[in-house]
């Protein structure tokens, strides 16, 4: 195919029809070298293990949702536990930290109230005794966490601000799987 015949050659039109050629060619390298990239090399986004996407059911569980502002509807993070305190509103309050690449995602007063840590809130994974939040929790059915502290973690969640504390947050968290 890349023999051009004299005529050919005379008249133009082989040049033609093989710089034609030569751009589809190279026009599908590109798309298979692109399509091949992505497929070895996934973003932040993606879970190692199985893809796992938020659930916005959960939040009929969450109290008080008017002080949540929605920064990101979804979003996957990874870091480690660093302490659990189980709330009086039944929620698991977790300060975690960041692996570096998502470092962004703290503002002021993550920095300064909680130690340079995230906040994610594990809805309804405790007693509730704080009075006003025990109907959010009432009909909660999971999904349920059991944190560890010092494990790493790849969660997803929705990236909120808390307006009552002024920090950012994942809450609701939907699932939290452990990494090495």
């Amino acid at each position: 195919m890349l023999f051009v015949s004299c005529r050919q050659e005379v008249n133009g039109t082989g040049r033609i029809h093989h710089l034609r050629k030569a751009i589809l060619f190279i026009a599908f390298v590109a798309v298979f070298g692109f399509l091949l990239y992505r497929a070895f090399h996934s973003g932040p986004t993606e879970s190692p293990q199985d893809v796992t996407h938020c659930d916005p059911s959960l939040w009929k569980y969450v109290y008080n949702p008017g002080r949540l502002q929605v920064l990101n509807a979804c979003i996957s993070i990874t870091g480690a536990v660093e302490k659990v305190i189980n709330e009086a509103d039944g929620d698991y309050h977790i300060r975690f930290r960041l692996d570096q690449q998502f470092e962004s995602l703290l503002d002021e007063e993550n920095i300064s109230k909680q130690h340079g840590d995230l906040i994610l809130e594990l809805m309804c994974q405790g007693n509730v005794t704080q009075a006003d939040a025990v109907n959010a929790c009432s009909q909660y059915d999971g999904p349920y966490f059991k944190p560890e502290v010092g494990q790493r973690y790849f969660v997803w969640g929705t990236y909120v601000h808390d307006a009552d504390h002024g920090w950012n947050e994942l809450h609701p968290v939907t699932s939290m799987q452990p990494v090495q």
